[in-house]
């Protein structure tokens, strides 16, 4: 019997968590751009939603946040630029470091990070809708499992 060859191999070609976590994560990013671009912020993209979610609360310096996203500090300068140029975030000489600069969210920076959650919360109820409450209630009691330190 020959198999058909429109017929997914379940072991070889499945696909693996790591690419179901990123279409999960494109499904977020993609729906908040959305709802961005419809009120007025239609010059973030994703690498901008990714800078403003490692921003702490108040201040933040590039190399910490470089650290945090995996990139260079050249990389955060030049991601920075589009959030300055939108008045989200600001840089500022830091009092104690004469030489060097803190990321600062502007109150309109603080504006749309609030909307973000808003916006983030009713995504998850949607998804709630979409799959069933039990299964996103699972889901996101796994994802805040601890999992450990990352294997060596």
């Amino acid at each position: 019997m020959s198999k058909d060859v429109n017929q997914v191999d379940e072991k070889n070609n499945r696909i693996t968590m790591l690419q179901l976590l990123a279409q999960a994560n494109a499904w977020f990013q993609t729906s908040l751009l959305n709802k961005f671009k419809a009120s007025g912020w239609d010059t973030l993209g994703n690498a901008d939603l990714n800078l403003l979610a490692n921003l702490n609360c108040g201040s933040t310096y590039s190399s910490e946040l470089a650290r945090r996203m995996g990139v260079s500090r050249q990389a955060i300068n030049k991601l920075l630029k589009n959030l300055v140029e939108a008045s989200l975030v600001t840089l500022e000489t830091d009092p104690q470091k004469g030489n060097t600069k803190v990321i600062v969210i502007t109150e309109t920076g603080r504006e749309l990070i609030m909307q973000a959650i808003s916006e983030l919360d009713q995504m998850e109820a949607l998804l709630q809708q979409r799959i069933g409450k039990t299964k996103a209630t699972a889901l996101r009691k796994a994802l805040e499992a601890d999992w450990g330190e990352p294997s060596s």
